[in-house]
């Protein structure tokens, strides 16, 4: 007990923390077995799936990925590299695997945010493995919890390949670059190079993101290592000429329209507004999510105790904290430009994807903020303070009379405050579980995929859905036999026709 009350003693903080997340997951993961393709999962898969079923040949399969990506880049929209993912659909390969995908997306973020952390707190600010574990678990518990949207984050294959997979693509580049920065391997810069590829093919929002960090890390590196910053514009080529390549395909006018596409004062529209609603999400966030302020109050506790710790060995004097807040409220806000772009042509429909990655944005820059504004304060009371009374507090009564203290007062809090748990994502699973609509929703698309996977069976009649999904992503077969997601069931299962039975 005498060793927890001692400044940087946090492993058991960390493992807490960790147990915390895992457990937070469960629920998630459990879901996983009720989740199912749906709508574009199916008609992005349509070709490599008959590739598979006709020849179980790799080869064709990877062909039929690239008609489908040709198909799409001329037809339909310009994100060459996720909709050649979009054709892996898993059950492009066997049937009723598809409670795979939640790992996979979630595994993904998690391995990429952990590696990103790693690299920030451990390499950058010398902080110990404890409390990156820390702080990396208390982001993943905010940021899965809280979720905008369960069906893009997990369970939806095209949604979370198209926003999740770049956005893990985009942190784990991010650390790629830091690590060049401060080793100058060349592995580290390919692996950052492939990384911009991915990203600059995929996503809008990670794309911005990726582009910014390479624009400040430049110019904060130069005068220091300039071969190394000179070489940052490699990958920061490779993302524009991938990005220009999405954002000139011929389908994005067909989607959009065909006003569709670049104007100097929608651009100008877009920087505005994008400010602006920054701020109005922000407000939305202490109104909705308000346990994850709680969790970003606990993190700032446990940043104080580390960042006195680790300035009194760091010589960076953590300048221009106003400055560096405006920047981050900048790379935040930069999440919303391609939503309030497309918004001004009202033919493109928007999703809860770019609501997800905002939010994501969001948790990382407020963490990012708190650090380097608690070592900019630090910085002026070690100058100011020339005595040992601050560093004695700081290392044997921080945690008696502040950290443990507020620990309990956040925990009394949510206790009482039941409304911040329930909107939580294992609130809403256990609900959607417990209440039988999980085990009715997949009883039924059972007796469904028994009609689709029979050969026999050319003219597909399906009994009606539980429209209930609860946290799960389904478009269902409808009525109309001309219907899109009735079109592209049809043509992934070989049928003459799928159509639901009228319930009357």
């Amino acid at each position: 007990m005498k060793k927890l009350l001692i400044r940087g003693n946090n492993y058991l903080i960390a493992f807490l923390s960790i147990a915390v997340f895992i457990i937070s997951m469960l629920p998630i993961w459990y879901l996983a077995g009720y989740a199912r393709p749906s709508g574009d999962d199916y008609g992005y898969s349509v070709l490599t799936h008959a590739a598979w079923i006709d020849t179980h040949s790799l080869i064709e399969v990877f062909k039929a990925a690239i008609r489908t990506v040709k198909n799409n880049y001329f037809g339909w929209n310009g994100d060459w590299f996720t909709t050649f993912l979009f054709s892996f659909m898993p059950e492009v390969f066997v049937p009723y695997s598809f409670w795979i995908v939640p790992y996979i997306m979630t595994g993904a973020v998690i391995v990429s945010t952990l590696i990103f952390m790693h690299e920030v707190c451990i390499k950058l600010i010398k902080a110990t493995w404890a409390e990156c574990l820390i702080f990396t678990s208390l982001i993943l518990v905010a940021s899965y919890q809280y979720i905008p949207s369960t069906a893009i984050g997990m369970y939806w294959y095209v949604g979370a390949t198209h926003y999740m997979l770049p956005y893990a693509a985009g942190l784990l580049g991010i650390a790629l670059i830091f690590k060049f920065i401060r080793k100058g391997k060349a592995g580290y810069l390919i692996g950052a190079s492939v990384c911009s590829l991915m990203v600059g093919g995929s996503s809008y929002f990670t794309s911005l993101l990726l582009f910014m960090v390479l624009f400040f890390v430049g110019i904060i590196v130069w005068g220091k290592v300039p071969r190394r910053a000179v070489l940052l514009f490699v990958p920061f080529v490779i993302c524009s000429i991938a990005f220009v390549i999405q954002c000139k395909a011929p389908g994005n006018a067909v989607r959009g329209g065909e006003n569709f596409g670049f104007d100097f004062s929608v651009a100008v529209y877009t920087i505005i507004e994008s400010l602006k609603r920054g701020a109005f999400m922000v407000g939305l966030y202490i109104r909705e999510k308000t346990l994850i302020f709680v969790i970003l109050f606990i993190i700032s506790v446990i940043g104080w105790e580390m960042m006195s710790k680790v300035i009194r060995d760091n010589k960076f004097a953590y300048p221009f904290p106003l400055l560096f807040v405006i920047i981050m409220y900048g790379v935040y806000c930069a999440m919303f430009a391609p939503e309030v772009y497309s918004e001004v042509y009202d033919s493109i429909e928007i999703s809860l994807g770019p609501a997800t990655i905002q939010y994501f944005t969001f948790l990382l820059v407020s963490f990012f903020m708190i650090l380097y504004c608690e070592g900019w304060l630090l910085k002026r009371i070690e100058r100011k303070n020339k005595s040992d009374s601050f560093e004695e507090f700081m290392e044997n009564r921080y945690r008696i009379f502040i950290m443990f203290p507020v620990f309990f007062l956040c925990l009394i809090l949510t206790v009482i405050n039941k409304g911040w748990l329930k909107e939580s994502v294992d609130v809403r699973v256990y609900e959607y579980v417990s209440s039988g609509q999980a085990d009715d929703f997949k009883k039924q698309i059972d007796s469904q995929m028994e009609i689709l996977l029979d050969d026999s069976i050319k003219d597909a009649y399906l009994v009606p859905i539980n429209q209930d999904q609860g946290p799960l992503m389904h478009m269902p077969v409808t009525t109309d036999e001309n219907s899109f997601t009735n079109i592209v069931v049809k043509n992934f299962y070989r049928k003459n026709k799928v159509v639901m039975i009228n319930n009357d």
